[in-house]
């Protein structure tokens, strides 16, 4: 078979490879069917492929190995292959990072794909508080004096590598003073392929630095509790309603506060908070093991 007329490091979904795959190589062949397919792949099951490509069978490595000969992939494509349904079929968020990092690996990959700079930002809590920060009081090349700022402190080291991956990612921007300000007041999460493994990583780094203000914070200025309370799906959908309101309104604060101070007005008491808000089941529902009459 010819190589294939798409390019398989254009895509981070391995199904809608597989899908513009098939197309362009039925397009190139009619002899390229879906019974042509499932016949190489040694499989009975008409439904097979269509179940696949929408999500709603797995593919196993063996098959995973069988597709990449039917396809003729290089060695180097089948790895991708691969890595890309191991990201997707990742059981724990850990298993979900070590296929991200395998992926940052794989050079041919265009950098608006997959960005390194983005997954280092999530990675470190200090690195979206440099950012804030950068919101009270502008960066001019002292990071000893930004370093001091975070609670607890960071190195030196890790206030100029914090600002420089700010700069690559175009989250701050150079003033004519030579300052460095945020370029947009909140970030927000992209719906790109690699943001749920960014995302987790932010949340995680974040409910570690939570349990250690536990400890470091004076009470008075930390707001921690916890409540139990038993819900119905209703409730549940009603109550993550409120607290996506309820960060609508902190995000709504911080942009009011911000643009009141952004010129140094006296009394600027700004410093920067995190909110981690956690909405979880601790057990299951009465009649998930029983199943219901």
């Amino acid at each position: 078979m010819d190589h294939l007329p798409i390019r398989l490091f254009d895509y981070t979904d391995y199904r809608a490879f597989l899908k513009d795959a098939f197309q362009a190589l039925k397009e190139k062949d009619p002899k390229f069917s879906q019974r042509w397919i499932l016949q190489r792949l040694g499989l009975r099951s008409s439904g097979w492929l269509a179940d696949l490509l929408a999500g709603r069978r797995k593919l196993s490595r063996p098959q995973a190995g069988l597709v990449s000969q039917v396809l003729a992939l290089t060695a180097r494509e089948e790895l991708y292959f691969q890595t890309l349904v191991d990201y997707d079929q990742a059981k724990s968020l850990a298993e979900k990072n070590r296929c991200y990092e395998k992926l940052l690996t794989f050079h041919e990959i265009p950098k608006d794909l997959i960005d390194p700079d983005r997954f280092e930002y999530f990675s470190h809590w200090w690195i979206p508080a440099v950012r804030e920060y950068l919101l009270v009081e502008p960066f001019r090349g002292d990071a000893e004096r930004l370093a001091s700022r975070m609670c607890p402190t960071i190195s030196p080291a890790q206030a100029r590598s914090a600002v420089e991956v700010l700069e690559r990612l175009g989250m701050v921007k150079r003033y004519a003073s030579g300052e460095l300000r945020p370029s947009v007041e909140h970030v927000k999460k992209q719906s790109q392929f690699s943001a749920p493994v960014h995302y987790y990583r932010y949340l995680k780094a974040q409910m570690e630095l939570g349990m250690g203000a536990m400890e470091s914070t004076p009470k008075e200025e930390r707001d921690i509790s916890a409540v139990t309370v038993t819900l119905s799906e209703e409730g549940f959908s009603k109550l993550r309603e409120e607290l996506k309101e309820l960060r609508h309104r902190m995000i709504q604060l911080s942009e009011a506060e911000n643009r009141k101070f952004w010129k140094g007005v006296d009394g600027d008491s700004r410093r920067v908070f995190q909110a981690v808000l956690q909405l979880f089941p601790v057990t299951t529902t009465r009649n998930a093991k029983e199943g219901k009459s």
